[in-house]
């Protein structure tokens, strides 16, 4: 355990058992994982990387088979009710009743909190003002638009003034804009101290993040400042469609000396150094269908880790 770490996950382990015949699926591999206090933090991988398994951990909802996990000193399996005292959730699908007005949703959930009357009313003015929802306030949920009952769930979460905030691909669902606007909205916070925990597949959300952990099959394959695992993959990424990757990938290989792996129908290649295209084109000109030469990016550095380009859609594990 790091004594430095305000969230520390150690050796955590997960199986969920098959049925029939289908085989048990290991969704936590031995996972390693220190937040510190104030730490914006992106849990990147595709279906099935174990992102919503280790969330499930942490909020409490699921007993990991093996591994321990201390939030803020308390140790989750012994103490469980005073980790969730410690977070505001963000789920992936939504969890308000359509039915009632945002402010009937904020207070219901205030009482679940155990907040008194008073202190509910007072956080909630603060909140719905801040989150630019105040004018809101009395509609049902039902009539307003996937943007702004995001940002209703994310009052709701800061409700009780959690010391960690847990984003589930809090923006599933959203248009561009919508999306933009809720990240504006968590950013706004940052400046209290809270931890922010999110889990997404979407390049652009984990880049803005503190540290990026990139999951895979259940593995946690590595965590660091986005900019730090982009410099560790090289300086520049060259990347080619082509027809016959295979056969193409042992030649430019053998030609050029340049070490790559297929992607799906292209190829790419990290580059430490300057790279002439040229000479490229001299030997593969007629069998380059497209190419780029460009810094490297989180996709880069997934596909390095890898081996896959990182896919969208919902969570299953």
């Amino acid at each position: 355990m790091d004594p430095q770490a305000f969230i520390d996950i150690s050796r955590l382990s997960h199986t969920y058992p098959g049925k029939g015949k289908t085989p048990d699926r290991a969704a936590l591999v031995e996972v390693d994982l220190h937040i510190r206090a104030g730490e914006m933090l992106a849990l990147l991988g595709p279906n099935g990387s174990g992102k919503s398994t280790l969330l499930r951990v942490l909020t409490t909802a699921l007993k990991p088979d093996a591994g321990q996990v201390r939030v803020g000193g308390v140790d989750l399996a012994t103490d469980p009710r005073s980790v969730r005292r410690q977070l505001g959730v963000v789920f992936q699908k939504p969890a308000l009743d359509r039915k009632m007005s945002v402010v009937e949703n904020m207070r219901a959930t205030g009482q679940l909190y155990g907040m008194r009357g008073d202190q509910i009313d007072s956080r909630m003015r603060e909140l719905l003002s801040g989150l630019g929802l105040a004018d809101r306030a009395g509609e049902k949920v039902e009539f307003l638009s996937g943007g702004l009952a995001r940002r209703v769930e994310l009052a709701k979460a800061l409700l009780p003034q959690p010391s960690i905030l847990v984003l589930d691909e809090p923006t599933t669902g959203l248009d561009p804009i919508s999306r933009q606007e809720f990240w504006q909205q968590v950013a706004s916070l940052r400046g209290d101290g809270t931890t922010v925990i999110v889990t997404t597949h979407l390049l652009d959300e984990a880049e803005v993040c503190d540290r990026v952990a990139i999951m895979h099959q259940g593995k946690l394959l590595a965590c660091a400042p986005p900019e730090e695992l982009q410099r560790a993959i090289g300086k520049q990424v060259l990347t080619l469609e082509c027809d016959e990757p295979a056969s193409m990938l042992n030649e430019v290989e053998t030609v050029l000396g340049l070490q790559g792996r297929q992607v799906e129908q292209s190829l790419r290649f990290p580059l430490e150094e300057e790279f002439s295209i040229d000479r490229l084109l001299e030997h593969f000109s007629s069998r380059i269908r497209r190419l780029s030469l460009a810094h490297p990016s989180l996709d880069d550095v997934f596909v390095q880790f890898t081996g896959e380009r990182l896919a969208t859609g919902q969570e299953l594990i």
